[in-house]
Parts: structure tokens; C-alpha cells; sequence
């Protein structure tokens, strides 16, 4: 991405400086040069090296191989530039960038290969169904079923917001969204690095009709405090909860918005930001350590309290291929 070749063409442009600066000081000292060109010379291998098993992860993730470890030690930061070389990767198969997503957010214990204040990925258009798409087994190797939550992106506005308000001022909808990531690492191998420069593991969202909001106290309280609830295909109760347990969603938007400045980033209207799982979970495939495969045929996400009648986004499951 530009952003990261601009950093080499930095790291290029400081060497030269580097290089005259002690030409001037050494008295063109051989050994000093020497040195000077080698330093550089390393650098660039370092960074042909990384570019090459980033672009061996997407290929294992795209051909659903289980991805290889990501061992280096790097910053957050450098880590997200990675990820923006993954993205590029994967873009001709799963299309542009529609959207950001997040995790990481809500109360209690963290996960050991998240970073500790929260992660981010990309979405892409490829990625995103209609609800009540139908989706087989086949399609992932560790997927599994995700209850989420999601806004669009109004206007310009959310890049400068300060307060929640304002945050909602600059965001025009609701998305009921639901998710399958697929994790699929070598055993062993995850990392906290490794889950970013891999975009999280993400697969497949599912989104339901937008519900338009508007900048009042009254739609921040409902936003706040609304309930949801999963049921099968029978109209069964999986399992249920409210916002109020979980995180303050504008708050999570202001740290994605936040996040992606530190990359030069802004978001644009029409931006879907998926904001994290809000605790249902299922998982798709048997033999999973997260707990026993889900039975039912479908995963039917309602959000309650929005507007008058619940607002959903299904997910189906064929189970012929395997």
C-alpha cells in the first residue's frame, strides 16, 4: 500500500542522507560506506523476506490451508502495515475494501492473541452475504457462528466527532450482522502479530436490512441498551442477551476511527463497521476445542428494542458438504 512503500521510500531517502552525512564527517571513510550500504542492504531483505510469507498466508487462507505462524517481533503499528500488504493480496479474489472490523472490546478476560486494548481488520466486498445466504461446511476449516453488531458510515464527519453524539451524527445506520471467521492456524503457531497481519481470520459476514438512525440521546440510550437474542430455524432460543452487558458500541466505533487514523486512514460514507461478537457463539464444524458443533439449520440473530419490530440477519447451513 502506499503507506508502506512511502516508508521505504523514507528508509531509502534517510540512508542517502545517512550516506552523504558521513562522507562528509569520515572523510569518505571506506569502512563507514561499507557498513552504511550494508545496514540498508539487510533492511530491504528483511522486508522481501516478510512480503513473501505474507503472500504465502493469503494464499493459505484463500485455498483454506491452515496458515503458517508469523514469528517476527514487530510494533502494533508495523504489524498493521502487513496487514495492509495481506489485504492486496487477497483483494483479487475477495474484492475491495467495504469496511473495518474490530474486537477485543468487551468486559472481562482478553484474548492472549489479541493485542490488550483491541484489534482491527479489514472487510472486503467478497466477504459480505445477504441474510438468509446458505453457507456448507466445506467453506471454512475452523469456522464458526458469530453474533455481531454493525454501523454504516453517514459522512465525513465521524473522522473529526468528539463526543458520542457526534460519532452518531456521522454514521446513518444499523446493520444487524452476523459473522463466520475462520481462525485456521498451524497448531501452536497464533500470535498476537500473527492474528493482525492475517486479518483476524476473516471469512464470511452476513447483513440484514440497515435501520436508519439519527444524532438524538434517545437513539444513543436505545443503542446502548437494546436486547438480542439467537433462535434456530424452529423459532428455538439458542441463547440471549443486552448491549448494556457487553461494550458501548460508539465508544468502539471512536476506537476504530482512532485506530485507523494512527495508519492514515479515514473512513468514507458508506464504510460498514463491524464492532465485535456481543457472546453467542457457535461452532460450525465437529471436534472443535471451543465446544461442540452447532445442530441447528439456521443461526437467526434479532436485535429487540431499535425500532418497533425486531430487525434480523440469518445465517443457513447446508450440511451436504462436509
Amino acid at each position: 500500500m502506499i503507506q508502506f512503500h512511502s516508508r521505504q521510500r523514507q528508509r531509502k531517502r534517510k540512508s542517502v542522507l545517512t550516506f552523504v552525512m558521513a562522507v562528509f564527517v569520515a572523510g569518505c571513510n571506506p569502512g563507514d560506506d561499507q557498513e552504511i550500504i550494508q545496514s540498508d542492504s539487510n533492511q530491504q531483505n528483511v522486508e522481501i523476506s516478510i512480503n513473501r510469507e505474507i503472500q504465502l498466508i493469503a494464499e493459505d487462507f484463500l485455498a483454506l490451508r491452515p496458515m503458517r505462524g508469523f514469528s517476527h517481533q514487530m510494533s502494533v503499528n508495523e504489524a498493521y502495515l502487513w496487514q495492509d500488504r495481506i489485504v492486496e493480496y487477497f483483494e483479487a479474489d475477495l474484492g475491495p475494501v467495504v469496511g473495518y472490523k474490530t474486537g477485543g472490546h468487551s468486559p472481562g478476560p482478553g484474548f492472549a492473541t489479541f493485542p490488550a486494548n483491541g484489534i482491527r481488520g479489514v472487510i472486503l466486498g467478497n466477504m459480505i452475504f445477504p441474510s438468509g445466504t446458505q453457507v456448507t461446511l466445506d467453506q471454512t476449516k475452523r469456522g464458526f457462528l458469530e453474533a455481531d453488531f454493525a454501523f454504516r458510515v453517514g459522512n465525513d464527519s465521524i473522522n473529526d466527532a468528539q463526543t458520542e453524539l457526534e460519532v452518531l451524527a456521522g454514521l446513518d445506520a444499523i446493520i444487524p450482522f452476523a459473522e463466520i471467521p475462520d481462525p485456521y492456524y498451524e497448531e501452536g503457531s497464533r500470535s498476537v502479530n500473527g492474528t493482525i497481519v492475517s486479518n483476524m481470520g476473516s471469512r464470511m459476514g452476513f447483513v440484514g436490512e440497515p435501520v436508519i438512525v439519527s444524532a438524538t440521546q434517545q437513539w444513543l440510550d436505545k443503542i446502548n441498551n437494546f436486547t438480542f437474542a439467537v433462535h434456530d430455524e424452529h423459532g428455538d432460543l439458542i441463547d440471549q442477551g443486552t448491549m448494556a452487558g457487553w461494550y458501548k458500541p460508539l465508544q468502539v466505533v471512536t476506537w476504530l476511527r482512532d485506530q485507523l487514523h494512527q495508519s492514515g486512514k479515514k473512513l468514507s460514507p458508506g464504510d460498514l463497521l463491524s464492532l465485535g461478537n456481543i457472546g453467542i457463539l457457535r461452532q460450525l464444524h465437529e471436534n472443535s476445542p471451543r465446544g461442540p458443533a452447532y445442530r441447528s439449520d439456521e443461526f437467526i440473530l434479532s436485535y429487540y428494542g431499535l425500532v418497533d419490530e425486531p430487525v434480523e440477519v440469518a445465517i443457513r447451513i447446508d450440511r451436504s458438504k462436509r
